[in-house]
């Protein structure tokens, strides 16, 4: 059996016609931690609450093409786990690097309940297959994928997001949009950067369990 490609998105009113099912809905609670590592030196770099304007660059961007800086279109990406949050942003090279580019690990609460689309049937439900397409939506190219990410955000405008499963961890991870911009807190809950000892014990066991090198 040849592998499951993933189909274009339907038009925007037939995504719309179909609706969301309640089961098809996750909201991401305020007292859950949202985890991030980012990077707080060099070119392109965003503070930790910034939503990225530039796109389409990854899996969800729903910026409009051609890649560029599109005011009013922001996307931001957390994961339920610092192990998701190291495996999504070292997984190019699968090496955990402590120093370049000074990365930190937030986390934060937001701070209110956000509306998510499950597209990976987190919770059980199977909306991307009852739309017409598949579970591909957490692996296809980002150019498809990014084609589902804009018919989505212009077919449902009452969506903070989309929930989904990465492809590294398996952790749950979240993809959201300029609407839930002002539901991110003044300050994270915590915000460490990566060469920090206290640290030593969690990105040693991530990167055992991912197969990832540190330097």
């Amino acid at each position: 059996m040849g592998a499951v490609t993933l189909p274009p998105p339907p038009a925007v009113s037939v995504l719309r016609d179909a609706g969301i099912q309640p089961e098809e809905l996750i909201t991401w609670q305020p007292a859950e931690l949202l985890w991030r590592v980012h990077r707080t030196a060099g070119g392109h770099v965003l503070p930790w609450n910034a939503m990225r304007e530039f796109g389409p660059i990854l899996r969800f961007d729903h910026h409009p093409l051609p890649r560029a800086e599109h005011a009013g279109y922001g996307i931001w990406f957390g994961a339920s786990s610092p192990r998701g949050g190291l495996a999504e942003a070292f997984q190019s090279a699968r090496v955990i690097d402590r120093r370049y580019g000074d990365p930190y690990l937030t986390g934060l609460h937001v701070t209110r309940p956000l509306r998510l689309l499950d597209v990976s049937g987190i919770g059980g439900a199977a909306w991307a297959t009852r739309v017409g397409g598949n579970h591909a939506l957490d692996s296809a190219a980002h150019g498809r994928t990014q084609h589902w990410a804009r018919t989505i955000n212009r077919a449902h405008d009452d969506l903070d997001g989309m929930i989904y499963r990465d492809r590294f961890a398996g952790s749950v991870c979240v993809a959201l949009v300029e609407r839930c911009a002002a539901g991110f807190p003044a300050r994270p809950a915590l915000s460490l950067p990566l060469a920090h000892p206290a640290l030593d014990g969690q990105i040693a066991t991530a990167a055992h369990q991912l197969g990832y090198a540190i330097v």
